[in-house]
């Protein structure tokens, strides 16, 4: 354990953990530089750290691995990670970090292997549906129905018939509301929160429906994809897809395919820079 004080008035103790025989050194004087250089009057949480520590590049996806508890943390130490705690915090910083790293929770240590590859499978599964389901279904519907069944496209039509919006504001009006219930689920004190989620997506949604508002596949759509962001176990990381998720649907509803094909492109192209 080493320990230094970050912030000119807040002089916070900030501890960098590791393993002496299982950390790279390279990456050991990394962190440390870069805590060095941290230059702030105060330091009021992990958060601090993790913006400040990070390179000068503008990206909504994390660098560092977060976790509050103390058995994830003493596990990847021991797979020769480094852990950086902050006073006064109960969040510690884990690095280096992958992709991968992020769809990972911390009972997957404790099951079998077979169910957890199934697990994490899925979250792949369900990854790539929170972030280009909406965009797709725009996509397939305005420049490709002709990869469509016959009997689905008329379904979609008929689904449609009476909806005074477009297919494009039809997705971005639900996903405003579901948003909005998301976050006012957050906000709501002790289990009330849960419950406002589950039943204002209900009741908006069949509201929404029988006022002709959207249609039914738009809600299921909507639902869908909020689940997937759901399967994702770092918040911090749903976040991000959450986000990304409303550039895919311009870019499927003004593209096609071909936009949600270059958006995954340009996508893993910056993931695939990022240190």
């Amino acid at each position: 354990v080493e320990e230094q004080f970050i912030g000119k008035l807040s002089n916070t103790p900030v501890s960098v953990l590791y393993m002496e025989d299982r950390v790279e050194p390279e990456l050991l004087e990394q962190v440390k530089e870069r805590l060095c250089r941290i230059q702030i009057d105060g330091v009021l949480d992990s958060g601090d750290i993790e913006h400040l520590a990070e390179e000068p590049w503008y990206s909504p996806f994390p660098r560092f691995q977060t976790t509050q508890r103390p058995d994830r943390a003493a596990q990847e130490l021991l797979h020769g990670r480094i852990l950086v705690l902050t006073d006064n915090s109960p969040v510690g910083l884990l690095l280096p970090t992958t992709f991968h790293n992020f769809l990972e929770a911390s009972e997957d240590s404790y099951n079998r292997k077979e169910i957890v590859a199934f697990i994490k499978g899925l979250r792949y599964v369900a990854l790539f549906l929170a972030v280009t389901l909406s965009g797709t279904y725009l996509a397939v519907t305005t420049y490709h129905t002709q990869l469509l069944p016959t009997h689905l496209l008329l379904s979609f039509a008929a689904a449609r018939q009476g909806v005074p919006f477009s297919s494009l504001m039809e997705i971005l009006i639900m996903e405003l509301a579901f948003e909005l219930i998301r976050e006012a689920g957050i906000r709501m004190p002790g289990p009330l929160g849960g419950t406002i989620g589950i039943v204002g997506g209900l009741i908006i949604g069949d509201a929404a429906v029988g006022a002709n508002l959207v249609s039914p596949i738009v809600v299921i759509l909507v639902a869908l994809t909020a689940l997937g962001s759901f399967a994702i176990p770092n918040d911090e990381f749903a976040a991000t897809f959450r986000l990304l998720k409303h550039g895919f649907i311009f870019l499927g509803s003004f593209l096609g395919l071909f936009g949600i094909v270059l958006g995954l492109f340009v996508v893993l192209e910056h993931l695939a820079g990022l240190h």
